[in-house]
C-alpha cells in the first residue's frame, strides 16, 4: 500500500503542470476579453495594435502544447521519456519568459524521478516527438520576435 502512494504522489506533481499550463491560455483570454472591453475593439484590432499581443498568443500556444504532451506521456505511461521531456520544457519556458514555469517544471522533474518506467513504444512517442519539435520552433520564433522588438 505504502509502495503504490509513493508512485501516486509524483503523479501528482505532474498533473499539476499539467492544470498549469492548461490555465494560462484561460488567464490570456481573461486579459484579452478585459482589454477588449476597455477598448471597444474586437480581437483582430486587438491582435494588431500591438506586435506583443501576437508574440503572447504565441507563448501561450507554446505552454498549451507542452500541456498535451503532458497528458499524452502520462497517458501512455512513457515516464522514462519525461525527464528529456521536461528539461525541453523548461527551457523553452525560460526562453519565453515564463519563470513561474520553469519553477514548477523543474519541481516536477525532481520529485518525478521515482516513478516507474512505462513500456517503450517508439511508434506512439512520435506524436510527442514531433510536437516537441513544433514547440522548440515556436519558441524560436517567439525569441527572435522578442529580439527583434527590444531592439
Amino acid at each position: 500500500m505504502r509502495n503504490q502512494h509513493a508512485v501516486q504522489h509524483p503523479k501528482r506533481y505532474i498533473n499539476s503542470l499539467i492544470t498549469f499550463y492548461l490555465l494560462l491560455p484561460f488567464a490570456y483570454l481573461g486579459y484579452v476579453m478585459f482589454s477588449m472591453s476597455q477598448t471597444n475593439n474586437n480581437y483582430y484590432d486587438f491582435l494588431y495594435s500591438d506586435p506583443l499581443n501576437s508574440i503572447l498568443l504565441l507563448s501561450v500556444m507554446i505552454c498549451l502544447i507542452w500541456a498535451y504532451i503532458l497528458w499524452k506521456l502520462k497517458e501512455q505511461n512513457q515516464y522514462t521519456a519525461l525527464p528529456s521531456y521536461l528539461m525541453c520544457m523548461a527551457i523553452s519556458q525560460l526562453f519565453i519568459g515564463n519563470i513561474i514555469g520553469v519553477v514548477f517544471t523543474f519541481i516536477t522533474r525532481v520529485k518525478t524521478k521515482s516513478l516507474q518506467p512505462g513500456a517503450n513504444s517508439q511508434k506512439r512517442e512520435l506524436q510527442c516527438k514531433l510536437l516537441t519539435i513544433l514547440n522548440i520552433v515556436l519558441t524560436l520564433i517567439v525569441v527572435t520576435a522578442f529580439i527583434r522588438l527590444s531592439f
